[in-house]
């Protein structure tokens, strides 16, 4: 790996020569502000960054040893040696001139014209055989058979032959599959058919299906209101918000620990807005609880990742460490021995990538942090959720932050959440803007969003 320092009069310029000349995956290493010693003069910006060359790949053998290249790059024959053949050698020196013509054929194709096939007589087509002669008619039947009528199965196959053994069997088990099939069909329609409820548990379970709750779920509570209902002869609307409340639960967001520093670690795949949850939670501590608050950032993958951290604390005013490695964590957090919280921002990664999950462990065992929080968006799917829970199994403790809701009219996705994970929501974020965009989940909020129809 090269290492190579830039300098230049803004931070922009200086990411702009190593994007042109490095690439962007180049790694930023250090950058400082460097002050000339002439009065008025404007500070500088140095950059360090590494890159790692490109492997130069060897040149591929030459698979013909008797050919020459020439100036142009195209291949010839080898001239035959000017030797003169001894008298007695005239034979040899025939075979010699043969071979190179054959070579010579070779290297031009010659040789690669397809072989002539002999022809194949085709038969006529069916249109232009002769057709078979009717058979004579039998005594006993005349042998006329009316247009639509069912032709006896002694006619198709002969009187004195008689039907394979296996056809009857093939019905026999066609017949069980079908029934099969259609009990099956039946038993689902009726469990799962919503004309089962009554109108109004109907109507509630609609309103979930269409903020896109996974069906199952949806069903699930709609039969527990509809059993609730015929035991309490309840009202079927706050039967549901009720459900609905037990089952989001309350609301988790950090507590800060008294004489103790808290240190809260953020996790989640890439493009659920970790960077930006992480400066909204930042700003409120620092300005609102007027809490000293330090930011530690492990994402080095991405160029801009570090400078737009840095941006926001800059502007809040807030000491940032960048760690490239997860045992430089704890030389890290001594730096913010003094603050009350720090947060921590990591890299986002694909769920498959299984280096990504020794990385967070890593973290999370070298930073002894208290708290750890799964950023999501409420734009991912069921399947997509599915599987972003399951490559975060390895967690044994954390907290759900649910973002970009401002990007999808339905919320469903804060429930099925909820329902896989079995973990608390802590922050709900409904935009971009810094630090207002974010709030503590609000229970009564969602339940009212997710019994809405058409939101």
């Amino acid at each position: 790996m090269n290492i190579k320092r830039y300098t230049a009069a803004t931070f922009p310029e200086a990411m702009e020569q190593i994007k042109s000349e490095l690439g962007r995956d180049a790694l930023i290493l250090s950058q400082r502000t460097l002050r000339k010693k002439r009065f008025f003069s404007k500070p500088l910006v140095e950059i360090v960054a590494a890159y790692e060359p490109a492997p130069e790949t060897p040149a591929a053998p030459n698979p013909l040893p008797q050919l020459r290249t020439i100036r142009h790059g195209a291949y010839q024959p080898a001239p035959p040696a000017k030797k003169a053949p001894p008298p007695h050698d005239t034979e040899l020196s025939v075979s010699a001139d043969r071979a190179l013509e054959v070579l010579e054929k070779l290297t031009s194709g010659a040789f690669l014209e397809p072989e002539a096939k002999p022809a194949v007589p085709t038969p006529p087509p069916a249109y232009t055989r002769p057709l078979p002669k009717p058979a004579a008619p039998q005594k006993e039947d005349d042998g006329f058979t009316p247009l639509g009528a069912v032709i006896p199965a002694e006619r198709v196959i002969g009187k004195h032959e008689t039907p394979p053994p296996t056809l009857s069997a093939l019905e026999n088990k066609l017949d069980a599959l079908s029934s099969s099939v259609s009990t099956l069909a039946g038993s689902l329609r009726q469990s799962h058919d919503p004309r089962t409820y009554s109108p109004e548990i109907e109507a509630l379970l609609m309103s979930l299906l269409e903020n896109e709750t996974h069906e199952e779920f949806a069903h699930k509570l709609a039969r527990e209101v509809s059993e609730i209902v015929k035991k309490q002869q309840a009202d079927p609307n706050e039967v549901m918000e009720q459900l609905l409340r037990q089952y989001i639960g309350q609301a988790e967001p950090i507590r800060l620990k008294r004489f103790k520093r808290t240190v809260v670690l953020l996790v989640g795949s890439t493009g659920v807005g970790k960077t930006t949850t992480l400066a909204k939670l930042s700003a409120i501590y620092s300005i609102n609880h007027h809490a000293k608050v330090g930011v530690v950032t492990t994402d080095t993958y991405r160029i801009a990742a570090v400078e737009q951290l840095k941006t926001y604390t800059q502007i809040l005013e807030i000491p940032l460490s960048v760690v490239y490695a997860p045992e430089e964590i704890t030389d890290a957090l001594r730096e913010h021995e003094d603050k009350d919280i720090v947060f921590v921002d990591t890299a986002g990664k694909s769920p498959s990538d299984r280096t990504h999950e020794e990385e967070i462990k890593n973290l999370i065992r070298y930073s002894d942090c208290d708290e750890v929080h799964l950023v999501l968006s409420a734009t991912t799917s069921f399947t997509g959720l599915l599987n972003i829970l399951n490559a975060y199994s390895f967690l044994s403790d954390y907290k759900l932050i649910v973002t970009k809701l401002d990007e999808t009219p339905t919320w469903g996705a804060l429930l099925n959440a909820r329902f896989l994970s079995d973990r608390p929501i802590s922050y709900t974020a409904i935009g971009q803007n810094v630090p207002d965009d974010i709030e503590v989940a609000d229970v009564r909020k969602i339940v009212a969003r997710l019994m809405t129809r058409d939101p």
